[in-house]
């Protein structure tokens, strides 16, 4: 019982005063209930949260991929969570996020071409870069020669991957220029199969317990909270099924 209210406090995002009335016991039962199941399940399910080999990759490497981006390893993206407004000023610089206007948490994610999630890394303060992101992450430490890495125009990136042999797959810049038809045609197939990274974010969040603003001293939590739901969405239908 204990397993399943926890499964539906992350899915459903349910507080603990709602979970309490359901279980009838104190709200600082369910918060003990919620500590220690969150542990367990983050200590079992991260070795499921695995960084595939090459072959793997390419073994189950979708056709959408096998036809234009043969040598794809891993398409990321980065992300973020609404925060509690911290009181110290440093915090508050550090977690300030001028993208989205607001006080956040922010991660990478990492999915293979199948669409399953093989990186995840954990919470930075809103204010980095995709670019700082990926060097403190240790998601460089993963890539091998002649991997290919594809992301978004915003991941500056290229030069960390040089050092790897390793290769960047962007869409084109236009840079006030207008592009070339092939520029404009391999953007296209980059955005179209890019588009798998984004609904795996997608799915990721609809487990509604990362949904609104998490309070501050929840940070160590969230972070197992994260690598829970990302097991648990690899454990359903694929996303990329051709």
């Amino acid at each position: 019982e204990e397993f399943v209210f926890v499964l539906i406090r992350i899915r459903r995002g349910l507080d603990t005063e709602v979970l309490a009335t359901f279980m009838g016991v104190t709200q600082s039962h369910v918060s003990k209930i919620r500590i220690s199941w969150i542990n367990l399940l983050h200590k079992c399910f991260i070795p499921l949260l695995e960084w595939p080999t090459a072959d793997m990759v390419r073994l189950n490497m979708p056709k959408s991929f096998r036809k234009n981006f043969p040598s794809t390893r891993v398409i990321i993206d980065c992300s973020e969570l609404f925060v509690q407004t911290p009181r110290a000023l440093h915090a508050q610089r550090t977690t300030w996020s001028s993208y989205k206007s607001h006080y956040t948490f922010k991660f990478l994610l990492g999915i293979a071409p199948s669409g399953q999630i093989t990186f995840l890394s954990k919470l930075f303060c809103g204010s980095i870069s995709d670019r700082e992101i990926v060097v403190k992450s240790g998601f460089l430490d993963l890539i091998e020669k002649n991997d290919n890495v594809m992301a978004d125009r915003g991941f500056n990136i290229r030069d960390l991957l040089l050092w790897k042999h390793a290769y960047l797959n962007i869409p084109a810049f236009s840079d006030g220029k207008q592009l070339s038809a092939r520029a404009v045609q391999k953007s296209r197939r980059i955005a179209s199969v890019r588009i798998h990274v984004e609904r795996a974010m997608e799915r990721l969040k609809n487990y509604k317990i990362i949904e609104g603003i998490i309070p501050l001293k929840l940070k160590n939590s969230t972070d197992q909270v994260l690598t829970i739901c990302a097991v648990l969405s690899n454990l359903q239908d694929p996303l990329v099924t051709e």
